[in-house]
């Protein structure tokens, strides 16, 4: 694995490939914030596109009017899946797309697929353009072999993603490790004030103590695992309370703590609720609707997915990611830790790599119920105590994901590698 090394600046033509325009997952919002962020430092760039979604009703392909506001040229490919049976018909097409992009005179290929590395590799060919894949995930091959050669360097979003990448047949030194990185200004820290509006937005309770996961309610993101684990959740703090519950007590008779301590020590005990935020699964979204159901009335609250994740975060105290499948990054963990919010997440993938430091005791196996019941009333009481520990997640995101190292290392990345 390779770091991208400096060169003189220059203005390159930039044929980014993806699917579609419209944000329905982290790929098509990193494609968006990166063609932004390469308009603005005075790159050419040009979109390809799949245009697999219907029409909008002024015909236009969804998400094309952020593309049009940034005055990208846009594309269309044709069908860029390929398959053993009908690897015929499938070049073919492929050959299309490649003399296509041959007569734009692009200077690089940048492809936010890596499933489509067939596609890449035969367009590459044959318009004569290097080809840069950016890794944002874990393998869809089980062995890439001579597909992997070529003009073809990788750029993979963690480390954790290159080793999954090398291990099934690219070489470590076509491989540049490019962090992601976000807009902490996007995910500003969330105020007393904004707390309160934003519960008040989603009809939560002002007082009680709320733990969020936003995302697909699947399975392999380990909601499932979650609301396993929310019912120890509930008992732990139960218990938790109880404990406490006697040293308040006499704390509140102590003079020194006056009123205060008194109303500590009997105000009513609020458990915690878990938010769901997200869209189901077809596949599983009966397992969830089951799950969230045996669970005590009011301890889970379902919201419908929604765009603005900002409100989520500050309506909540911490957020938890508990991924069963290996996160390519790990967005999520630094959108909350940008808004000052602390986070639970897998030990594994890109999340691991994010919470380090500092930050390593806040992950853990998710599919350990108790485990991750533990770690989650860990951080809430660590919420609680500790004043400060917001502003530190913020600074842990400004110094190492922000989008500023972000832009500069894809940038370094595309010079590097493209045709001269």
């Amino acid at each position: 694995m390779t770091h991208a090394p400096e060169r003189p600046d220059r203005r390159l033509r930039i044929a980014v490939v993806t699917n579609g325009l419209a944000i329905t997952g982290g790929v098509e919002r990193c494609v968006l914030e990166d063609t932004r962020e390469l308009v603005r430092a005075g790159q050419d760039v040009e979109v390809w596109h799949r245009g697999h979604l219907a029409p909008g009703p002024d015909g236009a392909e969804p998400g094309s009017d952020q593309f049009a506001e940034l005055g990208v040229a846009l594309h269309r490919t044709g069908d860029r899946s390929f398959g053993l049976r009908s690897a015929a018909g499938d070049a073919a097409r492929f050959v299309l797309d490649g003399l296509r992009l041959r007569r734009s005179r692009p200077d690089v290929i940048w492809l936010n697929r890596p499933e489509h590395l067939p596609w890449g590799r035969v367009a590459s060919v044959v318009s004569g353009v290097p080809l840069v894949v950016h890794l944002h995930h874990a393998p869809n091959y089980r062995r890439l072999g001579p597909i992997a050669g070529g003009r073809t360097h990788y750029l993979a979003v963690s480390h954790a993603m290159a080793r999954a990448w090398a291990d099934v047949g690219i070489p470590a030194s076509r491989i540049t490790v490019v962090p992601n990185g976000v807009d902490t200004a996007l995910f500003p820290a969330a105020t007393p004030s904004a707390t309160v509006r934003a519960r008040r937005t989603l009809g939560l309770d002002d007082d009680t103590r709320t733990v969020l996961y936003y995302g697909r309610l699947t399975r392999s993101k380990g909601v499932l695992a979650l609301l396993e684990a929310w019912r120890l959740v509930l008992e732990q703090d139960a218990e938790r309370h109880r404990a406490r519950a006697p040293r308040a007590a006499v704390r509140a008779l102590t003079p020194a703590l006056g009123p205060a301590g008194a109303h500590h020590a009997t105000q009513p005990h609020h458990p915690p609720v878990l938010v769901l935020a997200g869209a189901a699964d077809p596949d599983d979204a009966e397992d969830v609707r089951r799950a969230v159901a045996s669970l005590p009335a009011g301890s889970v609250v379902l919201l419908p997915e929604r765009d603005d994740v900002v409100t989520l975060l500050h309506a909540a105290d911490m957020v938890v990611v508990p991924s069963i499948e290996p996160e390519g990054f790990g967005r999520v963990v630094v959108e909350a830790m940008s808004a000052g919010r602390p986070v639970v997440a897998a030990e594994s993938g890109g999340t691991g790599e994010i919470l380090a430091g500092e930050w390593a005791t806040s992950t853990v196996d998710p599919t350990d119920p108790e485990a991750l019941a533990t770690k989650v009333l860990d951080t809430l009481d660590r919420a609680d105590r500790d004043p400060s520990l917001g502003e530190r997640c913020r600074a842990w995101v400004r110094d190492h994901y922000g989008r500023g190292p972000h832009v500069a290392g894809l940038l370094r990345a595309l010079l590097t590698h493209a045709r001269r």
